[in-house]
């Protein structure tokens, strides 16, 4: 950075090396090195607090929207946490997200108390977290639609074999539930997706008027498929 005004020791502007000016900086701010460019990508290398309302001490007061504003980040930019949740790899976050004073703003205009974000309700198979793909969402309806995806998984989701038979679990509510056992793998998917298209709306309609109507049609729209 450099100065490029200089007014007295109380103020003075500077510019750092990508352009962003700063005004009424005390001189010996500058000349200790305790001035810092809130434009530079700090935050697991994209993320950056910038300029706006969210500062200092209000970012401390904000706790929270930065807590799940660096946890969105790390979800998709930290290499360690990759490599433990490779569920993950691929998904990004929008440029406007990797300004906290942007993602802020949207999080007080949207949040839920004790709801969770989500990023593939409203478009299933989403990888981007956007203000056009989030919701917010109780943790009973994030870990409904949450498995893991294995791909050297035999049989579909749900289905399981067992002796000359296939049978079919469903978690539901946190308790794994028979739904029956089958001949056919085809017919053991079909129940599986039957009983979880059912209880994904049973779900939608206890937070009905809790979620936002958006989430809410995903929800009692959305299909099971076998590659799921």
């Amino acid at each position: 950075m450099e100065i490029i005004e200089y007014f007295n020791a109380k103020n003075i502007t500077i510019k750092f090396n990508d352009g962003t000016i700063m005004k009424n900086v005390k001189y010996y701010r500058f000349t200790d090195g305790l001035i810092k460019n809130s434009n530079h990508p700090f935050v697991h290398g994209v993320g950056y607090i910038g300029y706006g309302e969210y500062h200092s001490e209000e970012i401390k007061k904000s706790s929270v929207i930065y807590y799940k504003w660096n946890g969105m980040l790390s979800r998709c930019y930290n290499e360690n946490y990759l490599i433990k949740k490779p569920t993950y790899v691929g998904c990004s976050v929008h440029p406007d997200w990797h300004n906290f004073q942007v993602f802020a703003k949207w999080f007080e205009e949207n949040y839920i108390e004790d709801f969770e974000l989500d990023k593939d309700i409203l478009f299933k198979g989403n990888k981007v977290y956007s203000a056009e793909t989030c919701c917010f969402v109780p943790r009973e309806i994030n870990t409904l639609l949450t498995h893991n995806k294995k791909t050297n998984r035999e049989f579909p989701i749900g289905v399981y074999k067992h002796k000359n038979r296939f049978r079919v679990y469903m978690n539901t509510s946190g308790k794994l539930n028979l739904v029956g056992y089958f001949h056919t793998v085809d017919d053991a998917f079909l129940a599986y997706k039957k009983a979880k298209e059912q209880n994904i709306k049973n779900v939608a309609n206890k937070f009905k008027g809790k979620i936002t109507p958006e989430c809410y049609l995903a929800l009692m729209n959305w299909t099971i498929n076998i590659n799921d």
